[in-house]
């Protein structure tokens, strides 16, 4: 005998329980054709949606809780599936995901938040890379069969006008409160939590700590990676520890600072400061036998430093005071009396988790704006 399938409203949250709700249902409920839905999700129109139309459409995802991806038809199908976040390096959105993972900030991240997301929310953590960040059919292939996303750095327009045409929620995550845009983001809502911390304030904080230790010659070694050195694409967070430098250094009249940079040698690897840093602190040797605190812009620069005081006979952490940033568990065994500060891994994991158990959940609610706690680390 034959299968009837009948037709029928259902609420939005039982009809959700049910795997009732598609494409055809988000129609209805928008009063627009399927076509349209479908043109919306994908991207795909030959004429702009106006405005009542797409609002109409993304109210009715969201008043069903509705995300188009492969995930229904394995329900479907009764087969098991855990949820996916997906993690996007907006930096370099081009990278491997090996060389993304490799990066000690990014893969502290990503260990501690895959651990709490397998542990705490049965969810899959999944690094992307975008080879060709202009195509929207990229993004939406790549975005299809996510549960949220994380992204570090810069943001780019079509990456959010994906996630919004696709109601999935994105969490930006950065190391400073400002990030850099990429692409037209005319008629493109913004539409994501953002969590940051201040390395600015974590250089401030250094600076009076060892001020108070009895520092009052100070040198701060940057990273190559500053608009002095790359005014094309230099890093925020590089910059903004510099000027955290600069207003510390302009917050005490009774101390000394000098300001010293790698050389740029255009590809930039974070493993290859290790090197610049020698190469630099070689050269300026005078500088580094008459200062009391060397504060680094993170933990690679600062173990070259150590490194080269070492090779003139100065100690860290006894006749000189030294500082990195980053907490970088590759380096902390190498000189444990360099100082380090850092963001507070654990408040950052629980946040990001927080948020992706409500997103995922079909809670919108008011978009958040949340700066997290920094560390002092070994002093």
């Amino acid at each position: 005998m034959p299968v009837i399938y009948v037709a029928c409203e259902i609420p939005g949250e039982q009809a959700a329980m049910n795997g009732k709700i598609n494409i055809n249902t988000i129609a209805k409920t928008a009063k627009v054709s399927t076509t349209t839905v479908s043109n919306f999700i994908n991207g795909t129109e030959v004429f702009p949606i106006s405005p009542d139309t797409r609002t109409r459409i993304k109210d009715a995802m969201r008043q069903l809780n509705y995300r188009p991806h492969i995930g229904g038809i394995l329900m479907r199908r009764n087969a098991p599936r855990r949820g996916r976040v997906g993690f996007v390096m907006g930096e370099d959105v081009t990278s491997p995901v090996l060389h993304t993972a490799g990066i000690p900030l990014v893969q502290r991240i990503l260990c501690e938040l895959e651990k709490a997301l397998d542990e705490r929310l049965d969810m899959n953590l999944e690094i992307l890379r975008i080879r060709d960040e202009d195509s929207r059919s990229e993004w939406n292939a790549r975005l299809l069969d996510l549960d949220c996303l994380v992204n570090y750095g810069q943001v780019n327009s079509l990456m959010c006008d994906t996630l919004s045409r696709r109601n999935l929620p994105m969490i930006e995550v950065y190391s400073a409160e400002t990030f850099r845009r990429h692409g037209d983001f005319t008629g493109v809502d913004e539409e994501f939590d953002f969590l940051y911390w201040r390395n600015d304030r974590q250089i401030e904080t250094l600076f009076d700590h060892f001020h108070r230790r009895g520092a009052r010659r100070f040198i701060f070694v940057s990273s190559c990676n500053v608009r002095a050195l790359r005014p094309d694409y230099y890093g925020y967070d590089a910059e903004m520890k510099l000027e955290g430098f600069k207003r510390a250094l302009a917050a005490h009249p009774d101390a000394s600072g000098t300001i010293l940079m790698p050389r740029n040698v255009g590809d930039f690897n974070m493993f290859r400061e290790f090197k610049l840093i020698r190469e630099l602190l070689e050269r300026e040797q005078k500088a580094l036998a008459g200062a009391d605190a060397v504060i680094c812009h993170n933990d690679i620069v600062a173990q070259g430093a150590a490194s080269i005081a070492l090779e003139l006979g100065r100690k860290p952490g006894a006749d000189l005071m030294l500082s990195g940033e980053g907490d970088y568990r590759e380096f902390q065994e190498w000189h444990p009396a360099v100082t380090t500060s850092s963001v507070d891994y654990a408040a950052l994991t629980e946040r990001l988790c927080e948020l992706i158990e409500l997103r995922t959940a079909g809670r919108a609610g008011k978009l958040l704006r949340i700066e997290l706690p920094t560390l002092l680390l070994r002093p």
